[in-house]
């Protein structure tokens, strides 16, 4: 149950030296973590996470909601603006993204993962993370030598766990995802029958993770993909 970080200062892909790694065998809860990735000077918290798991692929649909729960709760710590969750697992501050989760893994068999692995991607601009409250934070929970992003991604990681070890019985977690879940009344756009429509969005189905539209003559419509849906950068809500 050992978490191990290894820390950069910049990569050009988390994900993609993660996977190298668990390709080569590294084990489980193994972290590969960067405060600025892609030649960019925009610090943040980028961290893939590998995952040994004894889950079915039924249960692995929680995983990224679990993730989205836990670094919203962990941001919310270090700023006092708004933050939420869309879905599935895109992070806003203000309705305004600013990070996304993605999980991608390879089976060894129709019922068991040899790996899985978590990306987090949070960008911590200065209006929403303001340097005087996140010093005040490191003080309060690390030495003085860490560095922010390292501060957050800490509290990430420690809130992920205590969502995952609850995963197959994923009813708490999903009230957590829920509550912080920012686009009930956001008007998007949606694929149903090949045709796209206006839609405004009601919600998520805690026991498939789908996102619940209102198609704009009534009808609600499950959405069980991100490409079923079109959802602005800037969320709006409808009046």
């Amino acid at each position: 149950n050992v978490i191990k970080m290894e820390h950069h200062e910049h990569l050009p892909s988390v994900s993609a030296l993660a996977k190298e790694y668990a390709a080569q065998g590294h084990p489980d809860r193994y972290v590969v973590f960067a405060e600025s990735i892609d030649g960019s000077s925009e610090r943040g918290v980028y961290m893939s996470l590998i995952l040994r798991p004894s889950i079915f692929p039924s249960q692995a649909i929680f995983v990224s909601p679990a993730a989205a729960a836990a670094a919203a709760l962990a941001l919310q710590e270090h700023t006092t603006e708004n933050i939420g969750i869309g879905w599935i697992s895109d992070l806003y501050c203000n309705l305004e993204h600013i990070g996304s989760i993605g999980v991608e893994g390879k089976l060894n068999s129709t019922t068991s993962y040899e790996y899985m692995i978590v990306n987090f991607t949070i960008k911590l601009a200065g209006k929403n993370f303001p340097p005087r409250l996140t010093d005040m934070v490191r003080q309060v929970f690390e030495s003085e030598s860490a560095s922010i992003p390292m501060i957050i991604a800490k509290n990430v990681l420690d809130k992920f766990f205590g969502f995952y070890i609850t995963i197959k019985s994923p009813q708490k977690m999903m009230n957590s995802y829920k509550n912080l879940f920012v686009m009930r009344g956001v008007c998007a756009k949606c694929t149903v029958g090949g045709s796209t429509k206006s839609c405004k969005i009601l919600g998520v189905d805690s026991a498939t993770c789908a996102l619940i539209v209102e198609e704009r003559d009534g009808k609600i419509t499950n959405i069980t993909t991100p490409k079923e849906i079109v959802i602005p950068k800037k969320l709006k809500k409808s009046k």
